[in-house]
Formats: structure tokens, sequence, C-alpha cells
């Protein structure tokens, strides 16, 4: 839940519970499948991961084991906290008595199997589900005031959920991409073990890059859909902002992952540095939107958080003109991406030249990075709910 999203919560919630959503609103059928979907495909994502460290410990890589651990259980204790924090700020806990993530988290044995197995958003997921459910029964009954009802208690969740599922992805899924990105440049593709292994290391590369791209443009789509004042993004709009987000995200993944194979120390010191920059940069520009119960030290840890997320991505916390923040923010990525690949060109040896990859990655590195950002570019010129024709579309829908 972002910042904006808490603040609206906290002052506003008994209001926005009546006048937030159009009458017209419903859960369909989509977005019961849609839950399912992201069930299962987040399980799946956990399941490949805990695998892969698995192979590695016995093929005896026991540091890509231990590394590929930590990868998966430091963001696990990040997500769970903050859903656990979620709950706590919510001040609307009283329809939630029942759900599924309210009867985890009374036991401790069930908060640990949330905790190991990453099941946090999984459990905002089935929250989501149950509401979408009982609002499409309330509907088929003809009853308009549950079905309102507990569809804006599916929203609300399912927009919680979109943001765990942010961090899951630039917090879990992202470093353990560049770890077995890194791993697969610095041995040439040819150290595993196991050929089962390498196959897997690339469809988690692959299945991942597409999550998080997913993850970043159903975000922005469930965040104006839970704010009143916001107009909705259209399906359409949603396909060009995954589309920026994916293109930009693989250019940064791989840009990183190339240069931390080759210099493996200095890339996490420049990281940490990019991370301490995001998040001093946060903390000013963000000041006036404190996560809710205005607690400093709250803030600055979620400022920290979203400063490890923003070594990848830019998340959108506050309301207000983006347009200098994002190119300040893509000016410093495309900086990094570009010396990170004149360094990969500049200390390839005759084993790396020598590899199928060496040259598509050169391009890789930079291409996608530019087409996201005109893609980008198109989002916010044609297709952002209040430019292009999409005001044309709400001015007529309003007439």
């Amino acid at each position: 839940m972002t910042v904006l999203h808490q603040k609206t919560m906290c002052n506003d919630i008994e209001k926005d519970e009546i006048d937030r959503l159009r009458s017209q609103d419903r859960a369909t059928i989509c977005d019961i499948v849609g839950f399912v979907v992201s069930i299962i495909s987040h399980l799946a994502d956990v399941v490949t991961d805990c695998n892969l460290a698995y192979q590695y410990y016995l093929n005896d890589n026991i540091g890509y084991f231990l590394a590929t651990l930590g990868f998966i259980l430091i963001p696990a204790v990040i997500n769970t906290g903050f859903s656990l924090r979620m709950y706590v700020l919510d001040p609307d806990n009283n329809h939630r008595s029942k759900t599924l993530t309210k009867r985890f988290t009374k036991r401790r044995v069930l908060c640990v199997m949330v905790l190991v197995f990453q099941l946090a958003p999984v459990l905002r997921y089935f929250d989501a589900l149950q509401y979408a459910i009982k609002s499409k029964k309330a509907e088929q009954s003809g009853d308009q005031e549950n079905q309102r009802k507990y569809y804006e208690l599916m929203v609300k969740e399912d927009s919680d959920v979109a943001l765990l599922r942010v961090l899951e992805c630039f917090l879990e899924a992202a470093p353990q991409q560049i770890l077995q990105l890194t791993i697969i440049f610095y041995t040439h593709g040819k150290d595993i073990n196991n050929t089962l292994t390498f196959v897997h290391q690339l469809f988690s590369i692959g299945t991942s890059f597409v999550s998080m791209a997913w993850s970043m443009a159903s975000y922005q789509r469930l965040l104006r859909v839970s704010l009143k004042t916001k107009h909705n993004i259209s399906w359409p709009a949603t396909i060009v902002q995954f589309m920026w987000h994916f293109l930009v995200t693989v250019s940064r993944i791989l840009c990183i992952s190339v240069i931390a194979s080759i210099y493996p120390v200095h890339t996490i010191l420049v990281l940490v540095f990019h991370w301490f920059v995001m998040t001093i940069w946060l903390s000013a520009t963000s000041s006036e939107n404190n996560f809710c119960d205005h607690n400093k030290l709250y803030d600055f840890l979620f400022y920290s958080i979203f400063g490890a997320v923003y070594i990848f991505t830019q998340v959108v916390l506050v309301e207000g003109p983006t347009f200098l923040k994002y190119l300040i923010f893509y000016g410093m990525l495309f900086g990094e991406n570009t010396l990170a690949n004149v360094l990969w060109i500049w200390s390839a040896g005759d084993a790396l030249q020598g590899t199928l990859y060496y040259r598509p990655i050169i391009y890789l590195n930079i291409i996608p990075f530019v087409v996201g950002i005109i893609f980008m570019l198109l989002y916010y010129k044609v297709f952002h709910p209040s430019t292009g024709y999409n005001r044309q579309r709400v001015a007529a829908s309003s007439s």
C-alpha cells in the first residue's frame, strides 16, 4: 500500500466505502480467474526458486545454494512484515476477522509457514478471491448492498496485494535473476553440473522478467481503481505500461548482471550507494506523506525498502508531477547501464568474446531500455487517463 493510498484510507475510509466506486462496477469471472492464476503463478515461482537452491545443494555448489536461499528468505521476512503492518494500520479490520490472512497471523506456527514459504501475497490473493466470489454471489441473488460492499473490499485487498507483489518481485525475483545471470555469465554457462539446472535457470529468469513487469502495470492500474479521484487505466494502457516496465527491467537486470560477473564487489558497492541515494531522495520528496501513523522509524524503513526497489524501477508513492522525477531517475539508470555496457566490452576476454551471447548482450543492454522509454512516452502522451484518446473516452462516457 503506497503512502498516498494509506493516507486516503486513514482519512476518508468511511466516506470512500460509500462513494468510491461506480454502481456498475462488479466482480467478474475474469477477476476470479485472475486471482486463481496469480496464486498459481506465485506458488510456482516460489517452488522453482526453492528447487533451484536444492539443485545447487545437490551439486555441492554451496555458495550458490546459500546466496539463492538468502534471496528467498530475506524478501519473505520483509514482505510478511509489510503485510502484517498493513493489517495493524487498517482501520477497517473488522471485515477481515474471518479472512485466511487473519487466521494465519494469529498462530505462531502458521505465521512461520507464511514467512518461510513467502505466502503473504498468496494469502492476500485468497482474501481478494473470497471477496470476489461473495460479491458475485450477491449479484446473482440481487443483493446490491453486499455486492457493492464485497466488491469494494476486493478492490482494497487487490490493491494491497499488488504492492506486496511489487516488493516480492523487486526484492526477491530481481536479485534472484541477477544472481542466476551472473553465475551464467561468470561460468559462461559451462560450469553447471546439471543441465537441468541450467534449463531451469533460463526458465526462471524469463518468467520472472514477465512477472516483474506485470506486477508494476497491475499495481498502477489497481491503485487508480482504489482512488476515487482517479480515472481508471484502460487495458490497452495497461499493456503499454507492461511493455514499458518489461523492457526497462530487462535492460537494467542484464546490465547489473554482466558487470557483476566481472566486478562483483564494485557492483555491490555501487548498488548500495544507489540504494542510499534513492532512500534519501524518497525521504526528502515524500516527507509530507508519512506511513499513516506518522512514525518516523516506520517511515524511514518504508523508504529504505522502496529505495532498494528503486535500484530497478521507480514506483509512484505520492501524487504530483512526475516528469522531473522520471527525467532524473531514468537519466541515472541510463548512465549506469551505459557505463556497465562499456566496462563489459572493455573487460571481455577471448573466452567471453567467443560465447554465443556476448554480442547480443551488448545490444540487449541498451536497446530494450530505449524502446521502454518510448513506450513510457507513448503511455503518457496517448494512453494516460488524463491525456490523449483516454481523456476523450472519459468525457464521452460522462456525457
